[in-house]
């Protein structure tokens, strides 16, 4: 009885470490992050879309580096942060952000990159978009449809200047995604209120 216990035995122990191997092996895989890479393009008078859906629950953290160039008159490239000396206009994208920053937008929300090395979180679901923030003009937008996946930006009624027809360059987005964690809620203790 012996010989066949303890194989049976072991036959149990395996069949049950592998489940719990699996099962953490499972948990690991849907706590990762994924990591998303997209190179905007200046030029581009359009929201290009970064490949990311967002679901519900999850926390996209978006960051970026490199350089582009967005006004000819301007004598140096500029980074995510777009030229600190300048707020742009209303005929801009995004008006009182800096002239050509980069923008991230989640449906109708758009927010603008104010420091080079800044960090953007974004928790609410949908497409998630980047573009460079410039004056939107007729001649951009027929380039626009280039942009595959990507949403045109009409142009501003008294859209002027060149817009995004002299900008070159690409700033290199990183958008990594993972489950948003949950806040913890202080607990109340005896005698607090």
């Amino acid at each position: 009885m012996h010989r066949f216990l303890l194989p049976f035995v072991a036959l149990l122990a395996v069949v049950a470490l592998g489940s719990v191997a699996a099962i953490a092996e499972d948990e690991t895989s849907t706590n990762a992050e994924e990591v998303f890479v997209k190179e905007v393009q200046a030029e581009g008078q359009a929201w290009q879309y970064s490949g990311v859906k967002l679901p519900k629950g999850y926390t996209a953290t978006i960051t970026a580096t490199g350089t582009w160039g967005i006004n000819a008159t301007w004598d140096k490239k500029v980074g995510a942060a777009g030229n600190t000396d300048y707020q742009a206009s209303d005929a801009y994208v995004k008006s009182g952000a800096h002239e050509g920053c980069l923008l991230v937008r989640v449906g109708d929300t758009i927010q603008a990159f104010s420091k080079d090395d800044e960090v953007i979180r974004i928790n609410t679901p949908g497409k998630i978009y980047f573009c460079a923030n410039d004056v939107a003009t007729n001649e951009g937008l027929a380039r626009a449809e280039s942009f595959v996946q990507g949403i045109p930006i009409q142009p501003a009624k008294d859209a002027h200047g060149s817009g995004y027809q002299d900008n070159d360059g690409v700033i290199k987005v990183r958008v990594a995604v993972g489950k948003t964690k949950k806040e913890s809620s202080p607990k109340k203790t005896d005698g607090e209120e």
